[in-house]
């Protein structure tokens, strides 16, 4: 065999042990999120779909997660945007406005269920958000929401009347939480809610919002929390986007992105129900521990439920600016689709 020939097969047996890797090879994922990894978000939602996607693209694609955060929680869209992570989610209630239309979970209405929540925030955005055009430079994967939040006191009785919430020092997450409380009450205290700990622990404040029981348990608030309010028909929750790097996700081949949306969208949604199951039992543990569980009053609720009334017509404004044709009837879908999932 002449030289040239020599080379020639050589040159073709590289090329073709080189396809055979690259095709072989696969993707791997890089999933970065502010969540720690004994969330329960983290344990019972986002690994098992990291396993799914691995499972829906035959080990073509899997998904590792960073040990910590690679940016703070307001700038997880930047993150993925720059390739820094592949995936995160991302909460609206940080970064509002770029994802105004998700802040619909923070609109004083009815709260059924953390799945049912999720599933309408998703069915609500192929309806009626998809035009704010909210994601750019990024693939949407799914949306979802955490359990309801409550308003906690930390004195023997819960805060029953206006005139009682007007005196009140109350500790809010910025944005529409204390644009609401604060329209009742001259001591709003707002900040973060990894924050609450030094008001709370230290009594500098009567009662705290715009939290789970999850995060009450999360952020070591339990030993000072001694009441618990249901917001009923007032009720808010943190909204959430799962995303993806937009070039990453073309580098992907057709079946394996379709495989990825099969596990993603609603379905992804359904399985925040885990979450509620973990809120649920935080809730009896909690109650076990002597914290009194109260719902709303209903002289308190209908004084709130006229001081709240600014939001919605706010929100509604918001996102028909961003391109959203009718804010109000994807206020009405959300809402009702939350209401017929809960009825499943």
């Amino acid at each position: 065999m002449t030289r040239s020939l020599v080379g020639t097969a050589l040159a073709a047996v590289i090329a073709t042990s080189f396809t055979a890797v690259s095709a072989n090879a696969g993707t791997e994922l890089l999933f970065s999120t502010f969540f720690p990894p004994q969330h329960v978000l983290v344990k019972d939602v986002l690994k098992p779909w990291a396993d799914k996607v691995a499972e829906a693209t035959h080990g073509d694609v899997t998904v590792s997660f960073a040990a910590s955060s690679l940016a703070p929680p307001p700038k997880q869209l930047d993150m993925v945007q720059d390739g820094i992570a592949d995936v995160t989610v991302q909460f609206a209630g940080v970064v509002p406005n770029r994802l105004t239309t998700l802040l619909i979970g923070a609109v004083p209405g009815p709260t059924t269920n953390t799945k049912a929540m999720s599933v309408a925030l998703w069915r609500t955005h192929e309806a009626y958000f998809e035009k704010a055009n909210e994601f750019d430079r990024l693939r949407l994967l799914s949306l979802f929401a955490l359990p309801p939040q409550m308003m906690f006191g930390t004195n023997g009785e819960a805060i029953s009347s206006l005139e009682e919430m007007k005196s009140a020092r109350i500790a809010t997450t910025p944005g529409i939480a204390a644009q609401a409380f604060g329209a009742v009450s001259s001591g709003v205290v707002a900040g973060p809610a990894f924050r609450y700990f030094e008001l709370v622990s230290k009594g500098m404040v009567d009662a705290f919002v715009a939290v789970t029981p999850i995060d009450v348990v999360g952020f070591n608030l339990a030993p000072y929390t001694k009441t618990a309010t249901d917001m009923g028909d007032l009720g808010t929750a943190g909204t959430f986007a799962l995303v993806m790097n937009e070039k990453k996700w073309r580098r992907l081949s057709e079946e394996n992105r379709k495989a990825i949306m099969s596990v993603s969208g609603e379905q992804f949604a359904r399985m925040l129900e885990t979450v509620d199951t973990r809120n649920q039992a935080i809730i009896k543990q909690l109650e076990a521990d002597g914290v009194k569980f109260v719902t709303l009053p209903d002289d308190l609720r209908k004084d709130l439920a006229h001081a709240f009334a600014p939001i919605a017509t706010d929100w509604i404004a918001s996102v028909e600016a961003k391109g959203v044709a009718d804010g109000a009837a994807a206020l009405k879908f959300y809402r009702q689709a939350q209401a017929d999932v809960a009825a499943e």
